[in-house]
């Protein structure tokens, strides 16, 4: 895996209610902006072996998930069923936010680090 067109975002832990913090870089690159008023969602689709969030549409979708005012999402079940992850109260799942080349990739784990960037 090529890590040079890939830059971290962030990484956030999964809490027991399946929800995660989004990065305020990963709000920028989508634009994302929650106000009481407006209701933003975030698109969870999975591409292969990686899964891709993008900005979603008013339009409901077991895919998308709403994004609340203090910055944090749930992470859809299909997309916890597909990246193994598990929410429970002992063990502490990290998700790693990283911006590739135009796309947004949620991964498991801590992130790679690459020593030229």
């Amino acid at each position: 895996m090529d890590l040079t067109d890939e830059i971290s975002l962030g990484v956030t832990v999964l809490s027991t209610g399946g929800t995660t913090i989004v990065p305020r870089q990963v709000l920028e690159v989508l634009k994302l902006k929650p106000t009481p008023s407006k209701r933003e969602k975030i698109l969870w689709t999975q591409e292969g072996e990686e899964i891709i969030v993008t900005k979603g549409t008013p339009q409901s979708s077991y895919k998308k998930t709403m994004l609340r005012r203090d910055g944090r999402a749930a992470v859809p079940r299909h997309i916890m069923e597909a990246m193994k992850l598990r929410s429970t109260p002992r063990r502490e799942e990290r998700i790693v936010w990283v911006q590739k080349r135009d796309q947004l990739v949620v991964r498991k784990g801590t992130p790679q680090l690459n020593p030229t960037k």
